[in-house]
């Protein structure tokens, strides 16, 4: 039944980005990449990743939707007819789609957690997180100290979001 579930979100966010490709109300694509996120979070939440679908809802419907807004409110739209026919940009788009559903056929079984790419990584990690950082909890190990790195980075890009956001929601001073 999930499965299934999970089909159907996946025919629902490709009709809203082909949606978004095409809408000319700019309010309207804003409401649309926002419930392009929601049930992005919501796919995430039934894989089991939390932590990915709680990042994706915080940021990607939360955050993205109010710097989207924010923009709107202090810029002017000027909707201009595109000079790019929509017929090849809509062969091109399920061009595209074909090529990700092809090499998607290429990936191991779905849910199949002993696949050769992936049973020397965790072995290791199970085996030597507590002794290699002292921590008990590998997740934390692996966040904490094997990847460091990679959570530094997304540190700063949630910083920089944030001083972003602070910047466009910043009054202007008047000057007399």
């Amino acid at each position: 039944m999930t499965i299934i579930f999970l089909y159907l979100l996946l025919i629902i966010l490709i009709a809203i980005a082909l949606y978004v490709m095409f809408a000319r109300n700019l309010f309207s694509a804003i409401m649309a990449t926002t419930i392009f996120s929601l049930i992005s979070a919501l796919i995430f939440l039934l894989l089991d990743g939390i932590d990915v679908s709680l990042t994706e809802a915080a940021v990607g419907a939360g955050i993205s939707t109010i710097l989207f807004l924010s923009t709107l409110k202090h810029t002017d739209v000027e909707i201009k007819k595109s000079s790019i026919p929509s017929f090849p940009l809509i062969v091109l788009f399920f061009l595209l789609l074909g090529l990700l559903s092809f090499s998607v056929s290429d990936l191991p079984e779905f849910g199949k957690f002993n696949q050769t790419s992936n049973s020397q990584v965790t072995e290791y990690y199970i085996n030597n997180s507590k002794s290699e950082m002292g921590i008990p909890n590998v997740v934390t190990s692996i966040l904490a100290g094997y990847r460091g790195f990679d959570t530094l980075g997304e540190v700063v890009v949630i910083f920089i979001a944030g001083v972003s956001v602070l910047g466009i929601l910043r009054k202007k001073k008047s000057n007399p």
